[in-house]
């Protein structure tokens, strides 16, 4: 008896273990579905974006066409509304949102073209994650995980080591060097000429900072693009490895490290990109990193929190997984120590919210303080409410947040209208979080359609999208209150959205798609 209930407990730790490892069953079989299924990972995920594609795929396609028909000069792709998203110590990350057609276009032309995006030549030269592999992505935890393992490994291989990165990659890059980028891969010139089109159109001519950030095919993009620095005959470090444009050189020879960290940076100088100096490092004592650095305790926590990562990036529920080893009473104490420290690191902070999902009240009474302090983490702050039970304590917290002070990060009025939408509507607060949101001197464009295409008809959301659905205008608040106007029956949603669509092949587009939905 004991051995066959030892083996149902081995069974049931084997069953956990592959669904925290195994990021999804079925592969992404159209350029929707990988839309779809990378949506909840990007910097602004609006809803409208993957609605329009899936109940109106054929007339984007079409509007595509015309865009791309060097014949028709009055279709053309949209400038693009320009975004800021937080990163740590109030540093933004500068990119632009796409609409929906600009968007569908770059995960449609990305896909048609998956199979350029190969694994490297060498294990001698190798860069990591971002690109298809059995029918699906490369979930980038799971890559950057490798990442790491490689740099412990080879750190303790060699005696020598140089790390660095690019200064602000995605935001130079030569839109003439993305196109021929792209047709060295191989591409039809259908696509190459797509593409130089799309990325002049969407940034208003401008050359450089013209691909935009945060979605899984533009980070194959810039994986890719690196590819020529790895694959150059006159390196002769022992070791290449790169994640996106983080580079590690590895060799017994300090002299060879020298000159391939030289090499590298005018091979990236061709290209009009350079090293961030800040960032670069060297170490010749051969330890084993970071791992060597910090305390068993912080480590074993790191370690579950990878899980957590990686179980998450099907953007699971979280009551759908359980910690394959729970926290201990140790780990836990050493949690609500770290949440004490009156000089707590972000880095802290991101590994609680991560790790506590089954634990939420150690950090229910920091909430507020997080969120204040730490803007930056709120799309983190998201995904752990999302397993708080008293919502009424997190709508609070939110309108402590947005209380304090008179600026906010567009980034951060963006996750508290997710919030919003997905578990707070119900709360005393919801109102006055739509009040400070819609009405923040620090809100945008973005930040006031993640509101305006929440479809509830409630806290005068109905009157409010009227007024810009019959304005006459043509941006992303127009958009959004169109797709807000779902929450309405039928005729009365078709009745305002008459005189909609008359205002510009956009409007035309959207109020076509959602009048016909039930």
């Amino acid at each position: 008896m004991a051995t066959s209930k030892n083996n149902d407990e081995n069974s049931k730790k084997s069953r956990a273990k592959k669904k925290l490892v195994t990021k999804k069953k079925e592969n992404i079989s159209s350029a929707f579905e990988f839309m779809k299924d990378d949506l909840p990972r990007t910097l602004f995920p609006l809803n409208m974006n993957i609605l329009l594609v899936e109940h109106g795929e054929a007339r984007i396609r079409s509007h595509i066409q015309a865009c791309v028909d060097e014949t028709n000069k009055e279709t053309s792709f949209l400038v693009q509304q320009r975004v800021y998203a937080a990163k740590p110590e109030s540093h933004l990350r500068r990119t632009v949102k796409l609409d929906p057609v600009a968007e569908y276009y770059l995960y449609d032309l990305v896909y048609k073209n998956r199979s350029f995006f190969r694994k490297p030549h060498t294990k001698n030269r190798e860069h990591f994650g971002y690109r298809f592999q059995e029918g699906d992505t490369i979930a980038s935890t799971v890559s950057y995980r490798a990442f790491r393992g490689a740099i412990s490994a080879y750190r303790k291989e060699y005696s020598h080591f140089i790390s660095f990165d690019v200064a602000s990659y995605f935001n130079g890059i030569y839109h003439h060097d993305l196109v021929n980028w792209l047709r060295e891969l191989g591409a039809v010139d259908e696509d190459v000429n797509g593409f130089g089109q799309i990325l002049r159109e969407i940034n208003s001519g401008r050359s450089i900072d013209c691909l935009p950030q945060g979605l899984y095919p533009s980070k194959m993009i810039g994986n890719d693009f690196l590819r020529y620095v790895d694959n150059h005959f006159s390196l002769k470090s022992k070791k290449l490895i790169r994640f996106m444009d983080d580079f590690y050189l590895f060799s017994n020879s300090k002299t060879d490290i020298e000159d391939d960290f030289i090499l590298v940076q005018e091979l990236l100088g061709s290209r009009g990109l350079s090293v961030n100096a800040q960032k670069t490092s060297r170490d010749e004592t051969g330890h084993t990193g970071v791992q060597d650095e910090i305390g068993k305790m912080k480590q074993a926590l790191l370690q579950k929190r990878r899980l957590v990562l990686e179980s998450f990036y099907d953007d699971e529920e979280p009551d759908e997984f359980i910690l394959k080893k729970p926290l201990t009473k140790k780990e836990l104490d050493f949690v609500e120590e770290l949440l004490k420290a009156p000089t707590i690191e972000e880095e802290d902070v991101e590994l609680v919210l991560a790790i506590m999902r089954e634990n939420t009240e150690s950090v229910e009474t920091h909430l507020p303080e997080i969120m204040t302090r730490f803007p930056n983490l709120s799309k983190n702050v998201y995904a752990f409410c999302r397993g708080v039970q008293d919502k009424e304590l997190v709508a609070d917290a939110v309108v402590e947040s947005l209380k304090h002070g008179t600026r906010h990060l567009e980034f951060q009025l963006f996750w508290y209208a997710k919030m919003l939408e997905e578990y707070l509507l119900d709360t005393s607060r919801a109102s006055e979080i739509i009040a400070r949101l819609l009405e923040s001197p620090s809100a945008t464009p973005i930040s006031k359609a993640k509101v305006l295409e929440i479809r509830d008809s409630r806290f005068g959301l109905s009157e409010l999208r009227e007024t810009f659905l019959k304005s006459g205008q043509s941006d992303w608040t127009a958009w959004a209150s169109a797709i807000g106007s779902m929450s309405l029956k039928k005729g009365s949603r078709n009745h305002v959205l008459k005189y909609f669509g008359n205002s510009s092949a956009m409007n035309h587009l959207i109020s076509s798609v959602v009048g016909e939905l039930d």
